[in-house]
């Protein structure tokens, strides 16, 4: 089996479980699994199990870190990739992943993401990885993964990669000679795995076929809603640098590598100061100057979210434009498709469909149209980044308003 599609699910709203397993079934994928992980959920899937049919596994409530790890040893791909539960993929996602990461022996092969809301969906224009091609190689791999400092979530993220399972099963048997194992990560989980994913890969390249979805809402662990969950965050990536630091390894850049983490660091003791002072929690500056072993603590910067700035709408009807694209994909009859060029993942898809020279049959011949995307006055107006960095000068963290512009944005 090429694949296993992993997906950890605890206490999912049922609605995006399904569209989440629904996006993958009406994938390109060929020879794949998909393997979900009940990690003691209290909600009953059984339904939705019954209708997408994937190997279905329940364990005790562990926390999203041991789920993953277990999942990674009993899945029976040569690659895995993980979906988190709550989000869905474009119809031509992970297939030219693995296409790729065997045609050039890849140990990871990373693909392009967006974010969703409840209004609409966008992708950020100054990403790395969304904007360049990069290929990289041995020592190479886990320089490029740091130098980003933290900044770039397509490197430290799982669930827009695609990786070979036996690097994945050694980041698994490294991580657990730590003590972070005994942790309950909810938090830093991705970075600290990647880590170690970085530091072993030989070959790491990216593509650009497609997007995942990842969706916002109030519920994600990465929220720092309360008090408690901010220290969760705070003990978690902060144990997860001082691992990174002492397991560097014999690197030709390990210099360079040691110093990006440090950064990073700082980056997150500015992030959750910030959250601090926005809860009014002023008991925690000390606990986050030592947990971070920064001497002065500094709210976060223009340059910290730099890389988000910037986005480009999708489209309010992106579902219809996805939906027309894969029924030209899999169309057998000769077509002449008309759509609107500028619409960067629109002519993306058509050229890798053109390149896989899938209309063979000549005794048939369609027209076919894909609608150029739609977007409200009202999104161009939230999505607008002159009328978000005003909003961010005009009113204080933590205010309503403040954060209405950030969810929406």
């Amino acid at each position: 089996m090429k694949l296993s599609v992993i997906i950890c699910v605890y206490n999912t709203e049922k609605q995006y479980f399904e569209e989440c397993l629904k996006s993958i079934r009406q994938s390109t994928l060929k020879d794949y699994e998909i393997l979900v992980i009940d990690d003691g959920s209290t909600i009953d899937y059984t339904d939705v199990i019954k209708k997408y049919e994937p190997r279905y596994v329940k364990t005790d409530n562990r926390g999203l870190f041991a789920s993953r790890l277990f999942a990674i040893s009993i899945a029976k791909g040569d690659y895995v990739a993980f979906v988190d539960s709550d989000d869905t993929v474009t119809f031509n996602y992970h297939q030219p992943m693995v296409n790729k990461a065997i045609a050039l022996n890849c140990d990871v092969v990373i693909n392009d993401w967006a974010f969703h809301t409840e209004r609409t969906r966008y992708y950020c224009v100054n990403d790395p990885l969304i904007r360049d091609d990069i290929t990289v190689n041995g020592d190479e791999c886990l320089k490029e993964f740091a130098a980003q400092e933290g900044r770039a979530h397509s490197y430290f993220v799982h669930w827009n990669k695609v990786t070979k399972r036996s690097v994945l099963l050694k980041a698994k048997e490294e991580l657990e000679s730590t003590d972070i194992i005994m942790l309950r990560h909810t938090y830093s989980e991705d970075a600290i795995i990647n880590f170690f994913v970085f530091r072993n890969a030989k070959k790491v390249s990216n593509i650009h076929t497609g997007y995942y979805f990842y969706r916002i809402h109030e519920d994600q662990s990465v929220n720092a809603s309360s008090k408690d969950k901010l220290i969760s965050q705070i003990d978690d990536m902060s144990r997860s640098f001082d691992i990174m630091l002492v397991n560097i390894g014999k690197n030709m850049y390990a210099k360079e590598i040691k110093y990006s983490i440090l950064k990073w660091r700082e980056l997150m003791s500015r992030t959750h100061y910030s959250y601090a002072k926005a809860g009014k929690h002023k008991d925690l500056y000390g606990y986050i100057k030592d947990r971070y072993e920064v001497e002065e603590l500094k709210v976060s910067t223009k340059k910290d979210g730099e890389l988000y700035a910037k986005n480009q709408l999708l489209g309010d009807n992106f579902l219809e434009i996805d939906k027309c694209l894969r029924k030209i994909y899999f169309t057998k009859a000769n077509v002449t498709v008309m759509y609107d060029k500028s619409d960067l993942y629109v002519s993306r898809t058509m050229k890798y469909i053109e390149r896989m020279k899938h209309n063979v049959t000549e005794t048939e011949r369609k027209t076919l149209f894909v609608p150029k995307k739609i977007i409200s006055a009202k999104n161009r107006f939230l999505h607008n980044a002159f009328v978000y960095n005003i909003g961010l000068r005009l009113f204080k963290k933590g205010s309503k308003i403040r954060a209405f512009l950030k969810a929406k944005f």
